[in-house]
């Protein structure tokens, strides 16, 4: 403004009486107006170059060419066809992207359709693309692109400028699909292109009206550069974007348009089904390893079941040695005290028989006590030994491995903690176990009376005592000595004790084993409920698998059976 105002007062008239007062304001005024002008046309200039650059908006999201220069997910709204769509940009994979991988995941979990830019021009790394794999967890569609890159410099040459494809990009792409067809599977991709990135964006960050660039200013010294660079060897915009291929991407964008209702609802089927394969692979395998468990312990209940066979038969052994000798022991003490009775009490008959019984008595309240120590001595052992058995098992289940959880944790009534506390009420009673001595004591004192109760022992001490005292003395008195006679009878009442004791020994298997069974309902059966409970229990599992394997079969079933891109309730 100093300058144009130099210039205004060299023009004035320099006769001019500059004491005027009115002359200094005409100079002020001119100066103002001046200044005004020149404001009006900077404004003017500033306005037209805001509105030149007012369209100039692109490039602003391109890389720079730092590493990684996408640190996480950004999303993009596109307008396609009256639509909106979403375009998620994602880190790229190939470099160090820990950082980044719950991005790329996130961004996956969403996508209906994966981009993959191979940007090297070489067919990617099976590392690479093992990552895509895990990414997909969900089966997303992939569409491989080759980005071609190339500055002007290198289509200087017509030649240069025919097809895109060549100089090894073509090899590139069919490397590409090769790897990620053998690690994604051929349903996965989608066919892929090569397209030059850098040359489609030229050729659309251009406005044809008004022949200029779009590009941000900010990135004049290199997009808009490179821009420039490409029209010193291609006549236009339409050119440079025919050898990018970027219609061949557009199109694929188009047709994905155009089913994307069928696509979305087909693809949500897939993810659906690929979490009930996932489920059912889980189910399988729990199957499995569940089959390989029981296998493995299956041979530990049967050794439990065999070491409470074998207790019930040492339980019975036990008791018949044990009965064998209590019988013997009674019986030869019986008659070695008879023939004492008989010597002692010769001709006296009553008192003969009364002695007998007396010693009877006495020896049956003997050997009653003594069988009945014996039985809880066998019960006591017998109890023992099951719960032994029993502890084996549990110690053998977690030495095979650790018992399952699946399907019988809320059975945890199986355990055996109690069963050191079991209680049986009430002292053991022999009533009737066939052994008639044990009631001798209750004998009448007639013998025909004590004959008809008790056929045995009755004969014995009824009959046969009474006979030898008094018919058989008389029948012997005659013709015998007084000793031959007392021989005599004691040799009688041994013949009748002992052919009571070998019937009492006959019955004592038969005897024993309704003990023994009484003896098992109590101990054994109880016991044997609880394993097989257990055992029973370990083997619910099973068919809960199954049976859930059977019901998600059929729903897998049921959802790939539906039309392409439709789905109804099930």
């Amino acid at each position: 403004m100093k300058e144009s105002s130099a210039i205004e007062l060299d023009s004035l008239d320099e006769n001019y009486d500059f004491t005027d007062s009115s002359y200094i304001s005409s100079i002020k005024v001119q100066t103002l107006a001046n200044e005004i002008g020149f404001q009006l046309v900077s404004s003017l200039f500033d306005f037209e170059q805001r509105k030149r650059d007012v369209k100039r908006v692109d490039g602003l999201i391109i890389g720079t060419g730092e590493a990684d220069f996408t640190k996480g997910n950004t999303c993009y709204t596109l307008h396609i066809e009256g639509k909106d769509f979403q375009l998620l940009d994602v880190p790229g994979i190939e470099g160090n992207e820990s950082n980044y991988v719950h991005h790329v995941k996130e961004a996956i979990a969403k996508a209906h359709m994966v981009i993959y830019v191979n940007g090297t021009n070489k067919k990617p790394e099976k590392t690479t693309v093992d990552k895509i794999n895990s990414y997909l967890e969900y089966g997303t569609t992939v569409y491989p692109l080759v980005n071609v890159r190339g500055f002007a410099d290198a289509y200087e040459f017509e030649e240069d400028r025919v097809e895109l494809s060549q100089g090894g990009a073509a090899d590139a792409l069919k490397q590409t699909m090769d790897v990620l067809r053998s690690v994604l599977g051929e349903h996965v991709l989608i066919p892929g292109n090569c397209v030059q990135g850098l040359l489609a964006f030229s050729s659309l960050a251009y406005d044809q009206n008004s022949q200029s660039t779009t590009i941000h200013p900010s990135r004049d010294q290199n997009l808009a550069a490179q821009q420039r660079s490409y029209f010193k060897f291609f006549s236009s915009a339409g050119e440079m974007s025919r050898l990018s291929n970027i219609d061949s991407v557009a199109d694929v964008v188009r047709n994905k348009i155009s089913t994307f209702k069928e696509d979305i609802v087909e693809s949500n089927k897939g993810k659906i089904i690929e979490s009930l394969n996932q489920y059912l692979e889980v189910l399988h395998n729990e199957l499995n390893s569940h089959h390989e468990f029981l296998e493995k312990i299956n041979p530990e209940f049967e050794k439990c079941k065999v070491a409470f066979e074998n207790a019930s038969k040492q339980l019975e052994r036990h008791l018949v040695n044990k009965r064998k000798n209590s019988w013997n022991t009674f019986f030869n003490e019986l008659m070695d005290k008879s023939d004492d009775i008989v010597a002692d009490n010769y001709g006296s008959n009553d008192e003969i028989q009364y002695l007998i019984k007396k010693e009877f008595r006495d020896k049956q309240s003997h050997v009653e006590d003594e069988m009945l120590k014996d039985i809880e001595d066998a019960e006591a052992v017998f109890q023992e030994q099951l719960l032994q058995a029993v502890e084996r098992l549990l110690q053998d289940i977690k030495r095979v491995g650790p018992m399952p959880d699946k399907g019988c944790a809320s059975h945890s009534y199986i355990g055996f903690d109690c069963l050191g506390d079991l209680a049986f009420g009430g002292q053991f009673e022999l009533k009737d176990i066939g052994s008639m001595l044990l009631k001798i004591g209750s004998y009448a004192a007639s013998g025909a009376a004590i004959g008809s109760s008790f056929p045995v022992i009755g004969t014995l001490i009824g009959g046969g005592v009474g006979a030898v005292v008094g018919g058989i003395m008389t029948a012997f008195g005659l013709l015998a000595s007084k000793a031959k006679k007392i021989r005599k009878v004691q040799s009688q009442i041994r013949t009748e004790l002992e052919t009571v004791r070998d019937r009492a020994l006959s019955s004592i298997t038969d005897e024993v084993a309704q003990l023994a069974e009484s003896i098992n309902v109590k101990f054994k059966k109880s016991l044997m409920q609880q394993v097989d409970s257990m055992e029973e229990a370990l083997k619910r599992p099973i068919s809960i698998f199954e049976e859930q394997i059977v019901t998600i079969t059929e729903l897998k079933n049921k959802l790939e059976s539906m039309p392409y891109g439709t789905i109804h309730a099930i």
